[in-house]
Order: structure tokens, then C-alpha cells, then sequence
């Protein structure tokens, strides 16, 4: 008889337990899940691991900017106030590019360190381009496109 109330006991005190976790679990979600959103917060350091991307919203809900890490090193890209892509600065296996985009999200601007030098691309509406930069001779080279896609 003695060994039934001990059982019991034990089986009470584990009940007991089991509902006291529930609480708390109940209790610590809804803690945490009022603390979704901050108003601000200050660091002195934010590392984010594993390739992780750090993506900045405006009020509006669309991105404005999100700044990441491919196999080359970090990148950054901005974005207009409609959601799309304005501007991108990344670090390739040469040095770096900065391209630069238009309205319509079309690539306008870009400079590129290649192999051999520098490069920069300016771009127009339609396939007119004029591109100067640094040839495997390490002489200066200019070429240009008309709207047509062809060289002139």
C-alpha cells in the first residue's frame, strides 16, 4: 500500500509539473511575441553568420536596402522608394563593381575592376552603349554601340 501512495505521488507531483511547463510555455510565447517589432536598437557591433543577409524595410513594407556576403566578399544594394533595385555594390574576384540601375530597373551605369584594369559601361534605352576601359595590353580602349546594337 505504501508503494501504490508513493506511485501516486510521483504521479501527481508529474502531472503537476507537465501543467506548470504548459503555463509557462504559454506564458514565455506571449512574452516573446509581443517583442517582434522594436522602435530602435543600438549596438556597438551586429554580426551575422552562416551568409546571412541583413535587409532593411521602409515604412512602406518594400525593401531599402540588404546588405549581404557571396563568395567573393560583402555586398550592398539599395533600392527606390518603388521596391526595385537603384543601385549595387559588390567586391568580385578582381577588386569591385558599382552598377547603377534606371527606372525601368535596366542597367545604366557600371564600373567594374576586370583582369586587366578598369572598366566603365554607360548604357542607353535601347541598345546604344559606350564602353571605356583597359585591354589585355594594358592600353586605354573606347567603344561605342548605337541604339541599334551596332558598333560604330
Amino acid at each position: 500500500m505504501q508503494l501504490r501512495n508513493k506511485l501516486s505521488y510521483i504521479a501527481l507531483g508529474g502531472l503537476l509539473m507537465l501543467i506548470g511547463m504548459l503555463a509557462s510555455s504559454v506564458f514565455m510565447s506571449s512574452l516573446f511575441a509581443q517583442r517582434d517589432k522594436f522602435g530602435e536598437i543600438e549596438c556597438t557591433k551586429l554580426t551575422v553568420v552562416d551568409g546571412g543577409q541583413v535587409v532593411v524595410f521602409g515604412k512602406d513594407g518594400k525593401p531599402g536596402a540588404l546588405l549581404g556576403v557571396d563568395e567573393y566578399g560583402g555586398g550592398l544594394n539599395v533600392f527606390g522608394k518603388d521596391g526595385k533595385s537603384g543601385a549595387m555594390l559588390n567586391v568580385n574576384e578582381h577588386g569591385g563593381s558599382v552598377s547603377v540601375f534606371g527606372k525601368d530597373v535596366k542597367l545604366r551605369v557600371w564600373l567594374n575592376v576586370k583582369e586587366h584594369g578598369g572598366v566603365v559601361s554607360v548604357y542607353g534605352k535601347g541598345e546604344g552603349k559606350a564602353v571605356m576601359g583597359i585591354n589585355e595590353y594594358g592600353n586605354g580602349a573606347v567603344s561605342t554601340w548605337d541604339k541599334n546594337g551596332y558598333r560604330q
